[in-house]
């Protein structure tokens, strides 16, 4: 897992403890984009949720803490102030973003949604999710959003306006979600197989849910 937050003026000093920009373990800063990234993978258990209550402080945003049927991109979107689905505003917040990569699937507190105010859609800046996935890991894109094992997960049922198709693995492991106008019809001899996550693959879920959790402890 990992936490980003936007570098201020009033984060000078390092978030928490003793970690430093300077290399240390677990923070790495990227000036560029004028954000911090914090690996929560090399940091005891016990003081993650004080990393992350510390780090959301610090960005002045709200955790989101409802539900999510439809995602969008910012890059289709075109903008983050209006909800592409229903035309309403949007609300920035920091939320706990469930992203594919080529390795596992991971997840990233970090304020890249604008969550509609009137329905179930959120705008994903993935840009943000992009520059802070874990090192060794090649971002493919976000599925869903977590909520700390509060509550199950929610998994796009639409992203861009297209119902997704999530790609699992062998081992019925979540690596990848795609739609249907960006690939033909999957081959009998495809590597993967490609399913589409509904009321009968809720026991295939929860499997990717656990696959996640245990990814996050090690």
């Amino acid at each position: 897992m990992s936490l980003f937050s936007k570098i201020r003026n009033k984060m000078a000093k390092p978030p928490v403890g003793d970690l430093h920009a300077d290399g240390t373990s677990g923070l790495r800063v990227d000036r560029k984009e004028g954000m911090a990234v914090v690996d929560l993978d090399s940091i005891s258990r016990e003081s993650q949720a004080g990393m992350v209550a510390e780090i959301a402080s610090r960005s002045g945003l709200d955790l989101f803490a409802g539900s999510i049927d439809h995602g969008y991109s910012k890059a289709f979107a075109g903008q983050t102030d209006t909800c592409p689905r229903c035309k309403s505003p949007t609300q920035q917040y920091m939320a706990n973003f469930i992203y594919t990569t080529d390795v596992a699937c991971r997840v990233m507190l970090a304020p890249a949604g604008y969550f509609c105010q009137v329905c179930p859609s959120v705008i994903v800046d993935e840009k943000i999710i992009a520059v802070g996935a874990k090192k060794g890991f090649r971002y493919r894109r976000v599925v869903g959003i977590d909520y700390f094992e509060k509550k199950a997960a929610d998994y796009f049922k639409t992203w861009n306006g297209e119902k997704p198709i999530f790609v699992l693995d062998e081992n019925e492991h979540l690596t990848d979600m795609v739609l249907k106008s960006e690939i033909g019809a999957p081959s009998a001899s495809a590597p993967v197989r490609v399913r589409e996550i509904s009321k009968k693959a809720k026991a295939k879920r929860k499997q990717a849910d656990a696959a996640r959790r245990r990814n996050r402890k090690k």
